[in-house]
C-alpha cells in the first residue's frame, strides 16, 4: 500500500485471514503496533524492542475479533515510543502527516491509526487510550474516537503503558463505522436515554468563549434537555491532573522498567526522563494520588448515577505545529491531560465528537457513566456531528 503519510510501520506484508462474511465485511482495519498481529512483530515505537519481539504467532484476542466479524487487516501502524506521548513523534520511525492540516502535530500516541483513518487508507483505527491516545489525534485529525469503559474489551497481547487507565479504542470518520465496530465487539445496547447533559462552568471557562458557545449550540440541537453547572467534583483539575500523571508515571515506569535499564541508549531522551520520573516518585506520593483517584471516582458515580452525560471539550488548546519547541509540546501536553485525565481517573468512557463551525472543525466530547458506551454513542447521533 502507498502510504505518503507514513501512517504504517514498514513491515513486509503478511496474510492476515478474516471472515468472508460479518457485520464489518469490506471495512479496512488498521492496528496500532502494540497489538500483537500474526505474522509480524510488535515493536511499540521502538527499535530495542521490535529486535527483541520476534514474530508473533497468534493474533490478540480483541483484533481476532475484529477479523472474524469481517474486518480486513491492512496493516500496522505507527505509534509514539512505548506509547507514552500525545504528540505523534517518533525518532525511531518518524511522525505521521497529519492529513487535515499537515503543518500540525498528528497526536499520539495512536497517531498512525489516525492518519491512516483520516487519510482514507483504513476504515476503523485500533489504538490504545491511556491519557488520552485516542481522544487527542481523533480529535486533531477530524475523527470520532471512541475511549471505551475501562476493563469493557479484551486486553490481552497488548503492550501495556500503565495497566490501570490502558483502554483499547477505536477512530472513524463517521459514526455508522463506529456502530458496527462497537456491535462486533459485544458492547451492549443502550436501554434508555440520558435525564440530561451537563456542562460545567469550570471546564468551559478554559476554552475560547466563542469555541464553547458553538459546542453549547452543538448540544442544545439535539433536543435533549442541557444544563450548566459547577464543578463535577471538589477536587479541582490541577489536582486531578497530579493525581493522574502520578500514577502514570509510575505504572509507566514498572511496565519498562527492563527495557530502560536494558536499552536506555535506545529510548528518546524525553520519553526516558518521563521513565526516570516515575522511578524516583515517593511512595506517599503515588498513595496520595491513589486516594485522590478513588475520592473522584466515587463522586462521578454519584453524579452519573442521576442517568446524566458530562459534556466536555476534548482539547484544551490548538494543537501546535509539528515543527514546535519541546516547551510548547510538554505545555499542550500539560493542558489537555487537565481534560482528558477524567475519563482514566474514573474509568468511565468517553466520546470525541467533531463539530462543524465557521473556520474548521471543534471537537467535543462526551463522558457516560460505566458501561454506558451506546448511550454516548445514541446521542452522538443527535448532535451535527461533521
Amino acid at each position: 500500500m502507498r502510504d505518503p503519510w507514513n501512517a504504517f510501520m514498514p513491515y513486509p506484508g503478511a496474510d492476515v485471514g478474516h471472515a468472508a462474511i460479518g457485520p464489518l465485511s469490506g471495512v479496512r482495519l488498521a492496528v496500532k503496533d502494540l497489538f500483537d498481529v500474526a505474522g509480524y512483530p510488535t515493536a511499540a515505537g521502538n527499535a530495542a524492542a521490535l529486535a527483541a519481539s520476534g514474530i508473533k504467532t497468534s493474533t490478540a484476542p480483541l483484533v481476532q475479533t475484529l477479523l472474524d466479524a469481517g474486518a480486513c487487516f491492512v496493516g500496522k501502524t505507527n505509534t509514539d515510543e512505548l506509547a507514552y506521548s500525545l504528540i505523534g513523534g517518533n525518532i525511531h520511525f518518524g511522525m505521521p502527516i497529519n492529513p487535515r492540516d499537515p503543518h500540525l502535530i498528528p497526536g499520539g500516541s495512536s497517531s498512525g491509526s489516525a492518519v491512516a483513518v483520516a487519510a482514507g487508507l483504513a476504515d476503523i483505527g485500533l489504538g490504545t487510550d491511556t491519557s488520552g491516545s485516542i481522544r487527542l489525534p481523533a480529535a486533531v485529525n477530524g475523527l470520532i474516537g471512541w475511549r471505551p469503559t475501562h476493563g469493557s474489551l479484551d486486553n490481552r497481547a497488548l503492550r501495556p503503558l500503565a495497566p490501570s487507565f490502558d483502554v483499547p479504542g477505536f477512530m472513524t470518520r463517521s459514526l455508522e463505522p463506529m456502530v458496527a465496530v462497537m456491535s462486533a465487539v459485544g458492547m451492549p445496547a443502550a436501554n434508555d436515554q440520558p435525564s440530561s447533559i451537563l456542562i460545567p462552568e469550570d471546564i468551559f471557562a478554559t476554552i475560547d468563549d466563542a469555541v464553547a458557545d458553538q459546542m453549547i449550540a452543538s448540544l442544545r440541537s439535539a433536543g435533549m434537555p442541557v444544563r450548566e453547572v459547577g464543578p463535577i467534583s471538589w477536587l479541582n483539575l490541577d489536582e486531578l491532573a497530579w493525581a493522574f500523571t502520578t500514577i502514570l508515571q509510575r505504572e509507566a515506569w514498572e511496565s519498562n522498567r527492563s527495557l530502560f535499564e536494558r536499552s536506555l541508549q535506545a529510548i528518546a531522551p524525553d520519553i526516558a526522563a518521563r521513565l526516570l520520573s516515575g522511578s524516583r516518585l515517593d511512595e506517599e506520593e503515588v498513595l496520595e494520588a491513589r486516594r485522590i483517584r478513588e475520592q473522584f471516582s466515587r463522586e462521578i458515580d454519584r453524579l452519573f448515577g442521576e442517568d446524566v452525560l458530562v459534556a466536555l471539550p476534548t482539547l484544551a488548546l490548538r494543537p501546535p505545529g509539528r515543527d514546535a519547541a519541546q516547551q510548547c509540546l510538554a505545555t499542550f501536553r500539560s493542558a489537555c491531560i487537565k481534560l482528558l485525565c477524567l475519563s482514566g481517573l474514573s474509568g468511565c468512557p468517553q466520546l470525541a465528537l467533531p463539530i462543524a463551525r465557521p473556520g474548521g472543525n471543534i471537537s467535543l466530547s462526551l463522558l457516560g457513566k460505566r458501561g454506558a458506551d451506546r448511550m454516548l454513542l445514541d446521542v452522538a447521533k443527535l448532535l451535527r456531528v461533521e
